[in-house]
């Protein structure tokens, strides 16, 4: 079994090499939203939050603090969101072109802040996605089994009527 040392300073060390990994994982993460149709993280400033009174039951925490958030997004104005992305979007937006986002189910106004975004976050990407193009191999293997269907159906189809005649007492 061996033994582990460490020294003073290998800590920091450590916990600085592991902050260099997350910025590079970040910058990797903003890469693919991008090329996805949008930006990650959001530009907060272009985004509007506003906290409301929860409906529903809930007794005095719901009567008297607001922890129900709404986020709007002016979708025409946000220019860190693709145009392919905007135009999958047209059918959310309500008549002035702004995307409401709320949530009401926690009793923590923080908690439903995050939830709005994450659900800013699932729709965008949901709306970016586009399918990737079939390759040539996948296309060759499709015409194969596509071929191979065929012919088994007609195999079928020569012994069905085979034996359709054959079984047939009226058949000359």
């Amino acid at each position: 079994m061996q033994s582990l040392t460490v020294r003073a300073g290998t800590v920091s060390t450590i916990k600085s090499y592991c902050n260099i990994l997350n910025l590079r994982f970040l910058s990797q993460l903003n890469e693919i939203d991008e090329a996805r149709g949008f930006v990650y993280p959001f530009p907060k400033e272009e985004i509007t939050i506003k906290t409301v009174r929860s409906s529903g039951p809930g007794g005095q925490n719901r009567d008297k603090r607001e922890t129900k958030v709404q986020i709007k997004v002016d979708i025409s104005q946000a220019d860190w969101i693709s145009e392919r992305t905007k135009a999958s979007l047209v059918k959310k937006l309500d008549s002035s072109g702004h995307l409401h986002i709320s949530d009401e189910t926690s009793r923590n106004q923080g908690n439903n802040k995050k939830e709005c975004f994450n659900k800013l976050y699932q729709l965008l990407l949901e709306h970016s996605y586009v399918q990737p193009q079939p390759r040539e191999e996948d296309l060759a293997a499709e015409r194969r089994r596509e071929k191979v269907r065929k012919e088994t159906w007609k195999q079928a189809n020569k012994t069905k009527k085979y034996y359709a005649k054959r079984d047939n007492p009226f058949s000359w």
